[in-house]
């Protein structure tokens, strides 16, 4: 019999559609059902090229986690990813009543409701309005004032916002492609979900996502995310310089970096020979490890000087950010680690994807902490609803539906529930 909490997941990347399918049990973890991966061909740099493309990759995915759960999945959270997402820092007033009084949950909603409230360009789309701390009658850095007494009450957080034509052709080609796109959810802020700690997110961290097309960025510090931004480099770009450099198909220079490729050329010894198949030329060519290391390693440090230049921003500057980690399929080349930690003067780690039970030994890849992230985020942080058909909701679900309908209403827009971390 189909359960009641059934959710899915699906990410749209440049070299692949990801598709999950999970279920809370009662002892509150989430368990992996079903996950299906297809190549994807239809999105160039974070953005969709070939509808039809992305729709029939959608399709792939999908069908293989329903074959593999045995349900059928009708609707699924999208992430969102690329140059294409903005955040910015707001400071809001809460209108309130005159005098000193106890802050309430009323008073928090208003203060989300307020934060929501912002002009855009009818190009833009609000995604996510994030609370980082409260101000109460001067008193900075308040994180939780329920119950608190003030008179004035402020609220700072961060405005994540996204290009409507990039969402709209996204859902357009998961609609296609046979599922109905529920909440967009920022991949930069879901896959922290899948790979950082508690800690890290305390202590200041900076999450980096390799990606095929784009890298994305995140900051985060005192449990929340502050920061976002993407360089349109990724791991396409790797491929692409191998594919140009010893004149191979690109499918070639894909195999050459996966099974050759490293970051260190220093470290390879010049006797490790590599034959390839130039397309110019009748005869096969021997080249050394060590030359095509050389051309990775260049495009990894024009990318690490592209971050450094997203993370000098003035509101960063000043905090403690001596933690880097890196997630994402483009990470994973031998020597990553090393020159990372030479550009960036930093603690480096690489982070895979946790937090999802029977998630196959093989998934838990940097490669698909993004299409985790976005299962556990959704189910953290958005109101009870079912991805399956024929599901049923349960009496507990509806009395949650009745009594939260006002905090329903706030998240469909924001993707957060107030009272939530």
């Amino acid at each position: 019999m189909i359960q009641d909490d059934y959710r899915a997941a699906i990410d749209i990347g440049t070299t692949k559609v990801c598709a999950i399918l999970a279920r809370k049990r009662q002892d509150h973890r989430v368990e992996l059902l079903g996950i299906g991966v297809a190549p994807n061909k239809g999105v160039v740099r974070g953005t969709v090229n070939d509808p039809e493309a992305v729709s029939q990759a959608v399709r792939e995915a999908v069908t293989r986690a329903a074959s593999e759960s045995g349900v059928a999945i009708s609707r699924a959270y999208i992430g969102l990813t690329g140059t294409q997402l903005e955040s910015a820092h707001r400071w809001n007033n809460v209108p309130r009543d005159p005098g000193v009084r106890a802050v309430t949950e009323t008073d928090l909603s208003a203060a989300l409701r307020t934060a929501s409230r912002l002009e855009l360009n009818a190009d833009r789309r609000l995604l996510h309005v994030i609370p980082r701390s409260y101000s109460l009658d001067g008193i900075h850095g308040v994180r939780n004032p329920l119950g608190m007494h003030s008179s004035e009450l402020h609220i700072e957080s961060v405005v994540l916002t996204g290009s409507n034509d990039h969402i709209f052709a996204i859902q357009d080609a998961v609609r296609k492609g046979g599922v109905e796109p529920m909440n967009m959810v920022v991949e930069p802020l879901s896959t922290a979900d899948a790979v950082l700690t508690s800690d890290e997110r305390e202590d200041g961290v900076v999450l980096i996502d390799v990606g095929g097309g784009t890298t994305d960025i995140s900051v985060f510090y005192q449990g929340s995310i502050i920061h976002t931004a993407a360089v349109p480099v990724g791991g396409h770009h790797f491929t692409n310089d191998l594919s140009i450099a010893f004149s191979v198909e690109f499918e070639d220079a894909e195999r050459l970096k996966v099974e050759k490729g490293t970051c260190a050329p220093e470290a390879a010894s010049m006797k490790e020979q590599v034959t390839i198949k130039p397309v110019n030329m009748p005869d096969p060519l021997t080249i050394t490890r060590r030359e095509v290391g050389q051309v990775l390693r260049d495009r990894a440090q024009e990318l690490f000087r592209m971050v450094l230049l997203r993370m000098d921003s003035e509101h960063l500057r000043e905090l403690p950010l001596e933690r880097i980690v890196f997630t994402g399929g483009g990470s994973k080349l031998q020597g990553f680690e090393q020159l990372a930690r030479f550009m960036f003067q930093r603690k480096i780690r690489q982070g895979a994807p946790r937090g999802l039970d029977g998630l196959p030994e093989v998934n838990r890849d940097p490669a698909y902490a993004a299409a985790v992230g976005i299962t556990l985020w959704g189910y953290r942080n958005l109101p009870h609803e079912s991805h399956v058909t024929g599901s049923r909701k349960s009496a507990a679900q509806r009395e949650f539906a009745g009594s939260d309908e006002k905090h329903r209403k706030i998240s469909s827009i924001t993707g957060w529930i107030p009272g939530r971390k």
